[in-house]
C-alpha cells in the first residue's frame, strides 16, 4: 500500500530466556530498559522536513455542498510543523501560513525521509518477523523520529510484542505511551483483541496481571486478551467502566469492544446501529472495529453484509499492515 512504500530490515536476535517472560529474543531485557528510558526521556522535537504526505480523513460537507455524494480522503503535500493528540499544524505545499485542523482527521503520514532501521522494523513486522521488528525499536529511536512517530512506531512494537509471545513487554510499552495523550491515529494501532479467539497462556497471565492498571489504554488491551477467557464476567465489568472512561476514545473503543460478547440473534438486530456507531468514529480508529464487525456478521450468517464491509475495509490506507494484526 503506498503509505508503506517506505518500509523497514533488522538482523535476527538469539533466542534466550529472563524471568517473568516465556522463551523471548536474548537481549530482550535490555531492550526493555531501554525502551522505558527512551519512551520516557527521549521523545523530543526533531527537526521538520519539507516534503511530508498526510492522509486526512474527509472533511464534513458544508451545509452548500450536502452529503449526497461521498467525499474522498484527502492527501496532502506538506511540510510538518506540529502534531498532537488535539491538532495537526502544516505549512502546504507551495504556500507560507500554517494550516491547523483537528489531529482526528490525519489518518496516515508519511514523512519526507525516514531512517533505515524505521524501514527495517516495518518491513519485518508486514513479513510477520513480530520479535525482529520488536528488537529493532530501540535503534529506530535513537534515530530521533517527530515525537508523533516515535509513539507510533512503539505502539507498533506493542503489537510486535504481543505477536511475538512477549505481552508483558507489549503492555509496558502501551502504558508508557498512555503517559501523554495520543492522537487517534496512535491509538488506532493499540493491540487489541478485536476477534473472539483464546490467548496463550502467558498473554492470559500478563493481562490479569494489568487488569487493575492506572492506565485506561493498558485496561483495555488487557480485557481485550480475556474476553475469551473464563474471566469474562469480571472482564465485562471492567469493559463498563471503561466505557464510561474522560478520553472519548478510549470509551468509544470499549463500547465496541463489547460487541464480542453478542449472540448471533443480537448482531441481527443490532448490526445496523453498530455500523452506524461505527462510522461515527475517526476513520483512525475504525479499522480494529471494522474487523470486529466482518468476524461477527460471517459468524451471525450474513456474508454478504461482511464481503461489503470486507471490501470498504482494504480500502482504508492502513490496511495493508493493520490486517496482520
Amino acid at each position: 500500500m503506498k503509505p508503506f512504500k517506505k518500509d523497514v530490515h533488522s538482523q535476527r536476535p538469539r533466542r534466550g530466556r529472563f524471568p517473568g517472560l516465556t522463551s523471548v529474543p536474548c537481549g530482550l531485557m535490555q531492550l526493555v530498559a531501554l525502551l522505558l528510558l527512551i519512551i520516557a526521556e527521549m521523545l523530543i522535537l526533531a527537526p521538520i522536513d519539507a516534503a511530508d504526505r498526510v492522509w486526512l480523513e474527509p472533511a464534513p460537507p458544508t451545509p452548500s455542498q450536502g452529503d449526497w455524494f461521498p467525499r474522498s480522503v484527502e492527501i496532502m503535500s506538506c511540510r510538518m510543523v506540529a502534531f498532537d493528540a488535539q491538532q495537526l499544524r502544516v505549512v502546504r505545499e507551495g504556500q507560507d501560513a500554517e494550516t491547523v485542523m483537528p489531529a482526528a482527521r490525519v489518518l496516515w503520514i508519511e514523512p519526507d525521509e525516514v531512517s533505515d532501521p524505521e524501514r527495517n522494523m516495518i518491513k519485518l513486522f508486514k513479513q510477520g518477523e513480530y520479535a525482529r521488528s520488536l528488537s529493532g525499536l530501540p535503534v529506530a529511536l535513537e534515530n530521533r523520529p517527530p515525537v508523533w512517530r516515535q509513539q507510533w512506531l512503539t505502539m507498533v512494537s506493542a503489537t510486535s510484542a504481543w505477536k511475538s509471545g512477549s505481552p508483558k513487554i507489549a503492555l509496558e510499552l502501551v502504558g508508557q505511551l498512555d503517559r501523554r495523550p495520543l492522537p487517534a491515529m496512535v491509538l488506532g494501532w493499540l493491540p487489541i483483541a478485536w476477534i473472539n479467539g483464546s490467548q496463550s497462556g502467558a498473554v492470559i497471565t500478563a493481562a490479569k496481571q494489568r487488569l487493575q492498571d492506572p492506565s485506561a489504554a493498558v485496561r483495555l488491551v488487557a480485557a481485550s486478551w480475556l474476553l475469551s477467557s473464563p474471566d469474562r464476567n469480571q472482564v465485562l465489568t471492567i469493559i463498563n467502566q471503561l466505557k464510561q472512561d474522560p478520553r472519548i476514545e478510549i470509551a468509544e473503543l470499549a463500547e465496541v469492544l463489547s460487541w464480542r460478547t453478542a449472540t448471533p440473534p443480537q448482531v441481527g438486530q443490532l448490526s445496523g446501529t453498530w455500523e452506524k456507531r461505527m462510522n461515527a468514529l475517526p476513520m483512525a480508529l475504525q479499522t480494529g472495529p471494522a474487523r470486529l464487525l466482518v468476524n461477527k456478521l460471517q459468524a451471525s450468517g450474513q456474508p454478504e453484509a461482511a464481503k461489503r464491509l470486507q471490501w470498504s475495509l482494504e480500502l482504508t490506507p492502513v490496511y495493508a499492515l493493520k490486517q496482520m494484526k
